[in-house]
């Protein structure tokens, strides 16, 4: 068999791989993307929450100036190629728990760097029958999500069509590197790019890095009468999602396993009581691996060793704001030779 020569090679079509798969196809790079379609990856059962804001300690999310509005334009530019609706702009409304809380709010909201992204104002736009809260809310400023099971799934559609999509487990041991060429099967490429999430602690070449998996569960759910047109967020967080709402997440960092538990069902179910007065109907319950790093920044950039081999990982909780920013860094370090940031830069660690 004639081998297909092409530019890089992908694996993983989560949001990293599928945001540069884009990414390079825009460049005109000839790609491949490999991946099995596993259905429960952190990727599709994600929330996929652009907060501009870390609620803890009412603090601008990381580099938020610079990802939020790219990421906005990378996610509309999708639904054009692809015909459908996947981002929505949503306030997330910070229910405050007690008054001290509130005075925090309203002290952070008079700093100059937080005048984009937090309302100043106490409002409490919901219906107070079935919303509880005595000390009332304030909202963030141009927060939104991603549906990102369906624009994974449209996408993955999308790269069938243009014939670049192998739907299998790839087998490391079908890969060999020469000094200026990757071979998978027929394939040769310049380079191969791991995308794959969690599953690289498997994978040798990169399975050194930091990574500090985090499993998360996130319940979907219908009220009996409580109908919600912006997100809530006091403990967990509450997201209308077409008929119903995501209720999310938890955080588990000793049970690495994607099996939803009654454990974390009742955590979720017991905190969303606190604030929400009418009946939960769980229509589905799932559970995903993050993968996080142990200091919460990506893992980008060449392997020490074997320069045709690369990783795009670890963009965690916020993987939907960061990927089109770092995926354009990667970019042109692939094709321009620019230097990736030390921040993000796998070097970091050798």
């Amino acid at each position: 068999m004639t081998p297909q020569k092409i530019d890089y090679i992908i694996v993983g079509q989560g949001i990293a791989g599928s945001v540069l798969a884009y990414t390079l196809m825009q460049q005109q790079q000839k790609i491949i993307v490999i991946d099995e379609n596993h259905s429960q990856t952190s990727s599709k059962i994600a929330a996929g929450l652009c907060n501009p804001i870390v609620f803890k300690r009412l603090t601008k999310s990381w580099m938020v100036e610079e990802t939020l509005a790219l990421a906005k334009n990378f996610y509309h530019q999708q639904e054009k190629l692809l015909g459908e609706q996947f981002y929505t702009d949503l306030p997330i409304y910070k229910l405050f728990a007690q008054e001290q809380e509130q005075l925090f709010w309203q002290q952070k909201s008079n700093e100059p760097d937080l005048f984009d992204w937090i309302d100043p104002k106490k409002s409490f736009d919901f219906d107070k029958k079935h919303i509880v809260n005595e000390f009332g809310a304030s909202k963030t400023l141009q927060s939104g999500f991603l549906k990102t099971e369906k624009w994974l799934n449209h996408f993955r559609s999308y790269l069938k069509e243009k014939n670049v999509l192998f739907s299998e487990k790839i087998n490391l041991n079908d890969i060999k590197t020469t000094e200026n060429e990757v071979h998978w099967k027929h394939v040769v490429a310049k380079k191969i790019i791991f995308c794959e999430g969690h599953h690289a602690i498997h994978n040798p070449y990169f399975n050194w890095l930091p990574f500090k998996l985090t499993k998360g569960e996130v319940l979907t759910v219908k009220f009996k009468c409580l109908q919600l047109n912006s997100a809530i967020n006091k403990g967990v967080f509450v997201l209308p999602y077409g008929e119903n709402y995501k209720l999310g997440a938890t955080y588990d960092w000793e049970n690495l396993n994607e099996i939803s538990t009654e454990k974390a069902k009742e955590e979720l179910l017991e905190k969303a009581k606190k604030f929400i007065s009418d009946e939960i109907l769980i229509i589905d319950h799932k559970a995903g691996i993050r993968p996080t790093v142990s200091d919460r920044k990506p893992l980008i950039g060449q392997h020490p060793k074997f320069k045709n081999m690369l990783i795009f990982n670890g963009l965690g909780t916020k993987g939907v704001m960061l990927a089109p920013y770092f995926a354009e860094k990667l970019m042109l370090f692939l094709l321009k030779n620019e230097s990736l940031s030390e921040e993000v830069n796998i070097n970091r660690f050798f």
